[in-house]
């Protein structure tokens, strides 16, 4: 009996302590920060803000946005690359911008292989964009007046060594003309020494044009693209408006990354997340209304595209040295 005793308790007492075993948390337990490397205002700013509104009730926990520019989005990047692999940390990755500061600058402290993709979310093309009351009227006006006197003319954008840059010098060489580049820290800064007259015309993404074309602050006079864009339908492309052809190669291609190191569990599961989102009825509709162009990557194709678009860029590289 006292043997049947001291075995009953030692059964329950086992049982009691498995009871008491914490259960494993269900990541994420909090809020995750969301790495933005470009300024408030901009469009990648723009696109992941309005995400982050949509994917808490995907996932469960407020996504945190973070802005760290400068340096043509190199701080941002960097600053993914050496984040917490805990899953907490993610970020947006620009190709071709981020690429770009890689391939063209040295001592750039990451390599493409310290990222892991997520999801894309948007691709965005430059436009050219004016004053409302610039005297510049159409694209063919502007480029005249930067043929009349190369170098005098300013237009500025996201920079230096930007895809907004990359898009500028592809358009110089095509079209045989010169400006006086201006690199901002972002799409937003631009903008705003557009409007305020310091600037003849900028460069920033359809995306981050289009609230203040809205208002009637801008005026949009070509979109660097294959075919014109459903943002600005009235508006030629480049290659319209100049009767020549102009590579559109600036589009900016944004997407969600983790740094290399998370989780296969923690990865799979913002990729769900950001998946659900990219079929949610209600963020579908919101960003059509506020002028999103999007283009979704499940994490395999983004990847991928990541690699051909890494490899592509080499021939425009000279021209940005």
């Amino acid at each position: 009996m006292k043997l049947f005793i001291k075995k009953l308790a030692a059964a329950l007492g086992f049982v009691t302590l498995a009871g008491m075993t914490p259960a494993i948390a269900e990541y994420p337990e909090k809020p995750i920060t969301l790495i933005v490397a470009y300024s408030p205002g901009g469009g990648t700013d723009t696109a992941a803000r309005t995400v982050a509104k949509f994917v808490e009730k995907h996932l469960g926990q407020r996504l945190v946005v973070e802005n760290k520019s400068g340096a043509g989005g190199q701080i941002g990047f960097s600053a993914l690359a050496r984040a917490n692999t805990d899953g907490y940390e993610i970020g947006f990755i620009n190709v071709p911008s981020i690429q770009l500061v890689k391939q063209l600058r040295e001592n750039v402290p990451y390599e493409m292989s310290d990222f892991a993709p997520i999801a894309n979310i948007q691709l965005d093309p430059v436009v050219v964009a004016v004053n409302a009351d610039s005297p510049y009227q159409t694209l063919s006006e502007l480029l005249d007046a930067a043929k009349a006197d190369p170098g005098a003319v300013n237009i500025g954008a996201d920079g230096p060594q930007s895809n907004n840059q990359l898009q500028l010098i592809v358009a110089e060489d095509a079209l045989a003309t010169k400006f006086n580049f201006i690199a901002f820290d972002g799409s937003g800064p631009a903008i705003k020494a557009t409007l305020g007259g310091e600037l003849a015309a900028s460069l920033p993404s359809a995306s981050s044009a289009g609230s203040h074309v809205d208002a009637g602050r801008l005026r949009v006079l070509g979109v660097f693209a294959d075919e014109r864009s459903p943002l600005f339908p009235d508006v030629p492309t480049v290659s319209e408006a100049a009767g020549v052809k102009v590579p559109s190669v600036g589009a900016s291609l944004r997407g969600i990354a983790a740094p290399k190191g998370i989780s296969d569990a923690h990865k799979a599961r913002l990729e769900k997340a950001f998946a659900d989102v990219m079929a949610d009825p209600d963020f579908l509709a919101h960003a059509e209304t506020a002028g999103l162009p999007l283009k979704y990557m499940d994490a395999a194709a983004f990847e991928a595209y990541l690699q051909e678009a890494d490899a592509a860029l080499g021939k425009y590289i000279d021209l940005m040295k």
